[in-house]
């Protein structure tokens, strides 16, 4: 579609360069010794040129070309809105179409409705050519910026996400003022850039928590009574880390490995709390109803897996016998 629509602006802008042959007719007829035929003839022109610009701006509309260049599309809109009350006058009364547009000026009124048609195109046209320099060239940018909302990056990095979208700005100014050569040579640099942040945001939003839950861990007591866990959550958490880093995107497996540091935090949180009652157990004096009470779980499983009585064993041993049989 941007080909066609391209192509269909280009022909339009020659088109109605050619429609300027009005100036001949009204250098050597003036409006008084005009036929009918020349002065249909110039209506004409000038319908066709406001036809064309009424296009071109249905076009734009269509595009969202003042999404790309919002200097020139702000201005063929406004001539438009001109060209509009001008044409409907010359509409109302076509006979004054070899008419003076003004004392101060040699021009028709059909002359100046085409002139402002074809100002109109040519604003357009160009806008349409800078929206497809951003497009083609830009393109790769763009997908970095959806991930990044995505992530929450303007909440939780809003300076350094501030940062890459002024860039992003200059970038398309740069394109619509036809640097395209100088855009292209400071991609690369400029994708480094968005490629660290998306980084950084996809570590803080998907191991946020797991690393806040970390640095509580490794300052409390937990550490010091259960240090090969505590191992463990790093190892894991770090692993977790280093994965984001490298597959920025691969969001399900980011989530499975995210997943499985989690575990490791819940383990310690959940192997100190058995530490805390076993504790307090002996401390109470308690401790045989807490022996009996494992006893018991094992001497039910033992007895489910065939093994019979096993009491007389240790736990390790008797968790060895019932592994051993599975």
């Amino acid at each position: 579609m941007y080909k066609q629509s391209s192509i269909a602006l280009l022909l339009t802008v020659a088109l109605l360069g050619g429609c300027k042959t009005l100036d001949s007719v009204s250098n050597i007829v003036s409006s008084d010794s005009a036929t009918p035929e020349q002065i249909q003839a110039a209506y004409s022109k000038a319908e066709a040129a406001y036809l064309e610009a009424q296009r071109a701006i249905a076009l734009s509309a269509e595009e969202s070309l003042v999404e790309y260049d919002s200097e020139r599309t702000a201005k063929a809109n406004k001539l438009w809105q001109s060209l509009q009350g001008d044409f409907a006058e010359l509409r109302a009364n076509p006979g004054e179409s070899l008419d003076s547009a003004s004392l101060f000026s040699s021009d028709t009124k059909a002359d100046e409705v085409m002139a402002s048609s074809q100002e109109i195109v040519s604003l357009l046209a160009a806008a349409h050519s800078a929206k497809q320099a951003i497009v083609s060239v830009l393109e790769p940018i763009r997908s970095h910026f959806a991930v990044l909302d995505k992530l929450e990056t303007p909440r939780h990095f809003e300076r350094r996400y501030e940062r890459v979208k002024r860039r992003h700005l200059e970038l398309k100014e740069m394109l619509v003022a036809g640097k395209r050569a100088l855009v292209e040579g400071s991609l690369p640099e400029f994708q480094s850039q968005l490629h660290a942040l998306e980084q950084d945001a996809a570590e803080h939003y998907f191991l946020g928590k797991v690393l806040g839950g970390v640095k509580r861990l490794a300052s409390s007591d937990k550490v010091e009574v259960l240090p090969t866990v505590f191992q463990d959550v790093k190892v894991t958490t770090e692993s977790a880390r280093e994965f984001i880093r490298q597959n920025v995107r691969a969001y399900d497996d980011i989530k499975h490995t995210v997943n499985l540091a989690e575990l490791q935090i819940k383990r310690l949180e959940q192997l100190f709390s058995e530490h805390l009652r076993r504790k307090t157990a002996v401390e109470d004096k308690r401790v045989e109803a807490q022996l009996l009470t494992l006893e018991t779980q094992l001497f039910q499983m033992t007895q489910k897996a065939g093994l019979g009585d096993l009491r007389h064993l240790s736990f390790s041993e008797q968790l060895a016998a019932i592994n051993n049989k599975l």
